[in-house]
């Protein structure tokens, strides 16, 4: 890949870090650029919870503590800019498979829940071909890799003001970040133009370097984006980004409210339901087993307590404890699993089965109640488990899930009373719009909203 004829004057979108941006988020501009791509991830990486969750990985990982201590030593004028910059090349040579072929789109996604997302996408469209890029190590070693190291080492310079603004403002984590959102928009500007064929790009993000990079480059080049939504909006976390893209494919008409209200969303919608089969909520005669799904800045002693209690008023049940899917935030319950033999504890294991094996499932600010919901199992909803904003996601706010403060004997007939409200299921089909019905007429009208955008 050759960035000798990259318009590098368009760095000059970027105002300089100091400037006050705000309100090009509060109004933004109808399509994604640089510049707006920039102040998302900036927005985003600097904010309270980002650095909380941050913190957590850090305190858990000692690479991550050791990596950070040594950022924080070096010298902000050279030091700090050289490893920013090797940062960026780091992410460079990481995209990959770089061969589109005969695609009439391309899609990034650099986690599970993102890959999922664009696998259901494709299966809208299966006539269509979506080249699928990805961010791997493996990839620094295919063919042509070299060279693009060799050439975006050569513009060096030409970032060196960028990233000296960058490590004289932030920490690692956000500089990093925000630079991996340059190196991402410049790598696509470039992929892109390369393969005119390409239509469209899909991403299953809003607020990601990458995403964001491949959005802003598609604008740039004159192509669609279209945005798919993996996981809920947090309608009370610290920034709820625009969408900006020419169209958008969401779960339920309740998120693109929740953009509407706390952001943006200038794009065409289309509403598709969560994946996978909805069942309808299911009550047992006896409760087998708690599930306890976690997710970031969990509250070990929170966790703990609840797990005592459980086991004090109900012990034949078994607790499963599902940590965060992202093995960076597994908590440590050793000492839980040693006092209870009735405690199960596991990371990345498929999510519907651990759904189906319990009866009823405590979540604290986590996405994941939304599929809980849909598997037919209720959820009562406890703020205590993590450190996140309460309310986090807006689903108590909005009567979609049953808040309690903790184990209680009579807590089962609460949330069957709860769920069976006869205005219940209607909050669910506002966030999941297939619940209770034949979803195959909503994605038969999405994939001819998604064909006018690949064609």
């Amino acid at each position: 890949m050759d960035y000798t004829n990259f318009n590098w004057t368009e760095l000059s979108e970027y105002e300089p870090l100091e400037a006050t941006c705000e309100a090009t988020l509060e109004r933004p501009r109808e399509r994604y650029n640089l510049a707006v791509a920039l102040r998302i991830i900036r927005r985003m990486e600097t904010s309270a919870t980002r650095g909380a969750v941050f913190t957590e990985i850090k305190n858990k990982n000692p690479l991550y503590r050791i990596v950070d201590a040594l950022y924080a030593g070096l010298d902000s004028k050279v030091l700090k800019p050289l490893v920013l910059f090797l940062y960026m090349l780091k992410c460079a040579v990481s995209i990959g498979p770089r061969d589109s072929g005969n695609a009439a789109a391309i899609a990034i996604a650099n986690f599970d829940n993102e890959r999922h997302t664009i696998e259901r996408f494709a299966a809208f469209v299966p006539g269509q071909e979506i080249h699928r890029l990805s961010l791997k190590r493996g990839h620094i070693l295919n063919k042509g890799q070299f060279r693009t190291a060799i050439n975006f080492t050569r513009r060096a310079v030409r970032l060196w003001p960028f990233l000296s603004q960058l490590a004289q403002a932030y920490s690692f984590m956000p500089s990093a970040r925000i630079a991996s959102g340059l190196a991402y928009y410049i790598c696509f500007s470039l992929l892109l133009e390369q393969n005119t064929r390409l239509k469209a790009v899909i991403v299953a993000s809003n607020y990601s370097p990458e995403a964001l990079g491949l959005a802003a480059a598609a604008h740039k080049a004159g192509r669609k984006v279209i945005y798919f939504n993996h996981a809920p909006v947090p309608a009370n976390g610290a920034l709820v980004p625009p969408v900006l893209a020419d169209c958008a494919v969401f779960y339920g008409d309740a998120i693109r409210r929740t953009y509407e209200r706390h952001s943006r969303c200038s794009a065409a919608v289309v509403l598709v339901g969560q994946p996978g089969a909805a069942r309808p909520m299911e009550w047992r005669a006896s409760i087998q087993k708690v599930g306890i799904f976690l997710t970031a800045l969990t509250r070990p002693e929170t966790v703990s307590a609840l797990v005592e209690a459980i086991s004090v008023c109900q012990p034949q049940p078994e607790i499963l404890i599902r940590n965060h899917p992202v093995g960076l935030l597994k908590s440590d319950f050793s000492d839980l699993v040693a006092r209870y033999n009735n405690l199960e504890i596991t990371l990345g294991n498929p999510l519907d089965e651990e759904i189906t094996a319990c009866d009823l499932v405590f979540c604290g600010n986590s996405g994941v109640a939304m599929n809980i919901l849909r598997g037919g199992r209720p959820v009562a909803y406890m703020d205590a488990l993590d450190a996140l904003n309460y309310d986090y996601n807006g689903f108590v706010e909005q009567n979609l899930v049953y808040e309690t403060d903790g184990w209680n004997n009579d807590l089962y007939f609460q949330l069957q009373a709860f769920y069976a409200n006869s205005g219940w299921r209607a909050v669910m089909r506002s966030y999941d719009a297939s619940y209770g019905t034949d979803k195959t007429a909503l994605e038969q009208a999405a994939a001819v909203k998604i064909l006018s955008y690949l064609s």
